[in-house]
């Protein structure tokens, strides 16, 4: 069963990688994604070499697999980072990676080590051992954990800029980095239970297999039917000339509805909403704010809740309101929103623009 899993594995991910470097253009994002499938290939290569051919160095080969295994999340954390066009900070996974393998190296020295069932069993270990494979567990989740936060404050960000986010929407990602942590999850599980003979070793290394097979094929899934991933994106067709007469009319059109609605006082307004109350499509609403008022969604609604404080401020029966107060009376959310906004849109502080008011 083990060998037959890890084969299956090692195909899936093999499969994987024949497509993705066919793909053109190939860029830094490719090349995160085509580390982590051979990492994840190579794992599952020196199960099925350690469980199919036992006595060809199988230490050596599990130490590789462990070793391959932590470099999923370095491999996860450039692809994210390529793909949300961040620094991609190549050199502190470099020697994250050199440092375990470091550890590896050293480790059959130190104690004596066996094999069993695809598997690393340490004999007469010292109590101190106990605990490196759940701190090494929990050191590896801090890269998905990175790619979960950096996915969902893209996520946040663009739903807030655009109406449609079918095309670049990196939710996706997210999935992908909860999935590691689950397969992190199992793993941690594994140590206690296998510590205290309560699961045999083969139903654990089973259990971890088919989690990252079911990982893999996610992947598969997502990175194939959707366009860019794997596969090179198609060209996009010509677009027709933008009346820009007509966006213009459509962004007074849609700031008129701003302010007479005054749906910017709704702290959780999105672009899709307000596609809606015009009766467009959002491509029509996104065209109206980018050309026709050189602006986007997110900047136009900020620009309203702050003129909206602005008037709250000069009112003599707002004065003993606190500045938060006003803030959220006008559509921010939270005071972090409040103070991001003034920040980004007036670079300055909420108390010195009240401040302001007091003067005068």
């Amino acid at each position: 069963m083990i060998l037959t899993l890890a084969i299956l594995g090692g195909a899936i991910c093999l499969f994987l990688i024949a497509i993705l470097a066919a793909k053109r253009p190939f860029g830094a994002a490719d090349g995160g994604l085509l580390f982590w499938l051979a990492a994840q290939g190579g794992a599952f290569g020196t199960i099925a070499i350690s469980t199919g051919i036992p006595e060809f160095w199988p230490i050596v080969w599990l130490s590789l697999g462990q070793f391959l295994l932590f470099c999923l999340g370095p491999a996860q954390l450039i692809y994210a980072r390529a793909s949300l066009s961040r620094p991609l900070e190549i050199w502190p996974q470099i020697g994250a990676m050199a440092g375990v393998a470091t550890v590896l190296a050293l480790l059959p020295l130190i104690v004596q080590l066996e094999t069993r069932s695809g598997a690393i069993i340490a004999n007469s270990a010292p109590r101190w051992l106990i605990f490196l494979p759940l701190v090494a567990l929990l050191v590896s989740a801090a890269w998905p954990v990175m790619v979960l936060h950096m996915a969902r404050q893209m996520r946040r960000k663009l739903k807030d800029r655009y109406s449609n986010l079918k095309a670049i929407d990196p939710g996706w990602m997210e999935v992908w980095a909860i999935s590691s942590l689950i397969v992190i999850l199992a793993a941690l599980l594994a140590v206690p239970t296998s510590t205290l003979d309560i699961w045999p070793v083969n139903v654990h290394v089973v259990a971890l297999l088919g989690f990252q097979i079911l990982q893999v094929a996610y992947v598969a899934h997502r990175g194939l039917t959707r366009p860019g991933i794997f596969l090179s994106a198609p060209a996009s067709p010509a677009r027709p000339a933008v009346d820009i007469a007509a966006a213009r009319a459509d962004f007074e059109a849609v700031t008129r509805r701003l302010a007479e609605s005054r749906l910017f006082l709704d702290p959780v307004l999105t672009a899709p909403r307000l596609s809606d109350e015009m009766g467009w499509a959002p491509e029509r609403l996104t065209q109206a704010f980018r050309i026709g008022g050189e602006t986007s969604f997110h900047d136009a609604v900020l620009s309203a809740r702050l003129q909206e404080m602005e008037r709250l401020a000069r009112d003599p029966a707002n004065v003993r309101v606190t500045t938060l107060a006003l803030g959220l009376d006008a559509g921010f959310g939270s005071k972090s929103a409040m103070y991001e906004a003034f920040r980004r849109e007036l670079n300055t502080s909420p108390a010195a623009w009240r401040r302001l008011f007091v003067h005068k």
